[in-house]
């Protein structure tokens, strides 16, 4: 779902409640904004010399409702991400999701249910990563 507050767009982010805005950085490079509630969780500027492929990932805080969310930096030549999803304990659960892909920079997915962790794959590569738990809103 996007909106409009001024002239920046903001998407909220349906499952986990935390929202993305696109910003500009010097040389007018796009910068992606993360937002926890009212606070600013990240802010992931586009450079080609180091690229931020699983830029961020969290999950749900203590006693809510399961969720995760996890965000990046597009590789140069990669249109498309998926983001896999896993549980931790004895029967890990997985859950692909393909991540909706901003200003063909950046990228975002969300889930529902309990997670621990998160795979990225975007083209040729491949990043994991943890999944750090929210302070709540």
């Amino acid at each position: 779902m996007g909106e409009q507050t001024g002239a920046i767009p903001l998407m909220r982010l349906p499952i986990s409640g935390w929202s993305v805005r696109i910003g500009r950085a010097a040389a007018d490079r796009a910068a992606l904004e993360v937002y926890e509630g009212l606070r600013l969780a990240d802010v992931c500027v586009a450079t080609p010399v180091s690229v931020s492929i699983l830029r961020g990932a969290w999950r749900n805080p203590r006693g809510g409702a399961g969720w995760a969310l996890a965000w990046g930096q597009l590789p140069t030549g990669v249109s498309a991400v998926t983001a896999e999803f896993t549980g931790g304990g004895r029967t890990p659960v997985i859950s692909r999701v393909p991540a909706v892909v901003i200003e063909r920079t950046y990228w975002v997915a969300e889930v529902a249910g309990d997670f621990a962790g998160v795979t990225v794959h975007a083209g040729p590569a491949l990043v994991s990563g943890r999944l750090r738990r929210s302070r709540g809103r």
